[in-house]
């Protein structure tokens, strides 16, 4: 009985894994994927970023009033090399960590739309819509 606990425990753990891929970053700034959360559905990929900054970011909202580091959940339209965002969780730690508030409610409109070349948004598109996902079995 213990082994299938421990078995079911690590089963558990690997449906969550995590795989933060960086991306980018500067001085102040870090932006990472999660490339074990690049999931397709009918032809359109998305994929949970993370930025974590190395001074807080203040917000407009009294209630959190400064961030450390958000998270993003992008689709990708790689055919025409599009992205938009549907989610974001502020947090009031580093990596996605501590106090977190979701602000997902502001981006029920966002539309697909074209990152600048060179722009972190075209590292993301690049990084994500060319990477291999792994089959299921």
């Amino acid at each position: 009985m213990k082994k299938w606990l421990l078995l079911l425990c690590f089963v558990c753990v690997g449906a969550h894994a995590e795989f933060w891929q960086t991306v980018g970053g500067t001085d102040t700034s870090e932006l990472t994927i999660d490339t074990d959360s690049i999931k397709e559905t009918n032809g359109i990929r998305e994929a949970w970023s993370l930025w974590n900054f190395n001074q807080p970011r203040v917000t407009n909202d009294s209630h959190f009033p400064t961030l450390k580091s958000y998270k993003d959940l992008q689709q990708y339209n790689c055919n025409d090399k599009t992205m938009k965002m549907t989610r974001e969780i502020i947090y009031s730690d580093l990596d996605g960590k501590g106090e977190k508030q979701d602000h997902s409610d502001a981006l029920k409109n966002m539309q697909f739309n074209k990152p600048a070349t060179g722009s972190v948004g075209d590292a993301m598109v690049q990084l994500v819509c060319s990477y291999d996902i792994k089959k299921s079995k």
